[in-house]
C-alpha cells in the first residue's frame, strides 16, 4: 500500500477570522459545506479511478487507485461533474444566503460591461 502523506495535517489560519455572512454561525455553516464539498469531490475522483481501472484491467487494489493518473478524457469528465457538484452545493447558498451580494455583483458587472464597451 502506498503511504499517504499529510493525512493528519489540518491547515488553520492564524489571527482573527473575518465574518463574511451576517453572523459567525452562517460563516461556520458555509465553511463546513465547502469542506464537505471538497471531500465529496475527492471521493468521486477515487470512485471514478476505480471504475476506470476495473474496466481496463479487472480487479485492483488501493495502491492502483493512489497511483492512478487520469488521461485527458478522464480530466474532462471530472471537470464536468465537478462543475455540477459546485453548482448544486453552492446554489443553495448563492440563492438563499447572499442574494444582496449577487445583486450587487450583477450591478457591478453591468457597470463594468458598459464602461468596457465604450
Amino acid at each position: 500500500m502506498v503511504e499517504r502523506k499529510n493525512r493528519e495535517r489540518i491547515a488553520r489560519s492564524k489571527g482573527s477570522q473575518p465574518v463574511v455572512f451576517e453572523n459567525e454561525t452562517v460563516d461556520a455553516l458555509a465553511s463546513m459545506v465547502l469542506s464537505l464539498m471538497g471531500e465529496v469531490v475527492v471521493l468521486k475522483d477515487r470512485l471514478d479511478a476505480n471504475e476506470r481501472l476495473l474496466a481496463a484491467a479487472g480487479l485492483h487494489g488501493p495502491a492502483n487507485v493512489d497511483s492512478f493518473a487520469p488521461d485527458a478524457a478522464a480530466k474532462a469528465y471530472r471537470a464536468g461533474y465537478r462543475e455540477g457538484i459546485y453548482d448544486r452545493v453552492l446554489g443553495a447558498g448563492r440563492d438563499k444566503l447572499v442574494p444582496q451580494a449577487l445583486a450587487e455583483q450583477q450591478e457591478y458587472e453591468g457597470v463594468l460591461d458598459a464602461v468596457t464597451r465604450d
